[in-house]
């Protein structure tokens, strides 16, 4: 076998962990995206279970797209556009409302 088919050596050093490789935009809204679905996605609230309806994301996508934009201490994300940071949010939401739901 020649040294072009082996695999790559993985190095003697510590590897930065994955988490730690989401962009800055992620830290900022994933914190609000559990907050808002700790407060909202529980079983005696009829809009979420057994399944959220899509009237509840969208408001639950949109509380914390207006979070976002208001927190002055993160101009960056008026750069990113409204209309993709929202996204973002959606589905980071619909994720972590499934990863919920697997749980259960």
């Amino acid at each position: 076998m020649t040294d072009t088919n082996m695999m790559p050596q993985c190095p003697l050093y510590p590897q930065e962990h994955l988490e730690a490789m989401y962009p800055d935009i992620y830290h900022r809204v994933y914190p609000m995206i559990r907050q808002c679905c700790e407060i909202y996605d529980v079983p005696t609230n009829p809009g979420f279970y057994p399944y959220p309806t899509r009237a509840a994301v969208e408001q639950m996508a949109d509380y914390i797209h207006q979070r976002v934009m208001a927190d002055p201490a993160s101009p960056a994300e008026r750069q990113f556009g409204g209309g993709l940071l929202r996204a973002l949010i959606l589905i980071l939401l619909i994720r972590e409302l499934l990863r919920r739901r697997r749980s259960i």
